[in-house]
Order: C-alpha cells, then structure tokens, then sequence
C-alpha cells in the first residue's frame, strides 16, 4: 500500500473594501471637513441635478478620505456607536443592574416592584441613547 500527501494550498484571508473612515469623524474632524468643503468645493449651478449632485458628492467623499482617512480593508467585526457618551454609558449601566436585580428576585412582590425600577431605567436609557444620537447627527448636518 502507498500513502500519497496531496499538495495543497493555504487560503488566505481576502480582504475587504477600503472604505473611508467615517467613524474618525469627532466634532474637531467634523469642522475641518466642513471647512474644507466650503473652502475648496466648487458649488456652481451648471447643467442637470444629477450631475451637480454626483459632483458634490464625489468632492465631499474625496474630502472625507483625505481629512478622515481610508482604512486598509478587512475587520468589519467591531461594532461601535460613535455616538456613546459618558452619559448613555450611566443610564445603560443602571438598566443593566436594575435587570440584574429583578432577575435575581424569587418573590412576587419584591419583582413587581423591581420590574418597575427596571422598567423606568430602560426609559431613561432609551431617552439618554434618542438624545445622544440627535446631538450627534445635529453635530454632522
């Protein structure tokens, strides 16, 4: 009997599409990517809308790339909100206790009253997450 190894190729990871680095976008990158597009864009009212449009957005995306940077491709697993503040991580952090409290509980009465607390911690965390965003989309546009 003969044993033959087959030759055989290690895949590698492909990478992904660079993309520009939006999520660099902080308030100080913000206003000199403002700046720049006011600055440096060219905003006359030549020819169709959609080629005005297609024109500005290429600029602004090529601005972005160049104040925010591109990234190399790849990754894509982290999962971030740009948008999270020392706020929203207080509010979500005593929803998580108060739901750590009331699954704890074994009495009827004890978890009527901690699903109540539970209930107001998951208000005020949604209310804190709907301002954060707000502020933040306020900041961008």
């Amino acid at each position: 009997m003969e044993l033959v190894i087959k030759n055989f190729k290690v895949k590698k990871r492909s990478r992904g599409v660079a993309r520009t680095r939006w999520w660099n976008l902080t308030r100080e990158n913000a206003t000199k990517l403002s700046e720049k597009i006011k600055s440096e864009a060219n905003w006359k009212l030549v020819g169709d809308a959609d080629a005005m449009w297609e024109g500005m957005a290429q600029y602004i995306r090529r601005s972005a790339r160049e104040v925010l940077g591109v990234s190399r491709g790849g990754g894509g697993r982290r999962s971030g909100s740009w948008w999270w503040n020392e706020k929203v991580r207080e509010k979500v952090h005593e929803k998580q206790k108060a739901y750590a409290a009331l699954s704890s509980c074994t009495s009827e009465e004890e978890k009527g009253v901690r699903e109540a607390s539970y209930k107001d911690a998951k208000k005020l965390a949604k209310k804190a997450v709907a301002v954060a965003t707000n502020n933040a989309y306020d900041r961008l546009y």
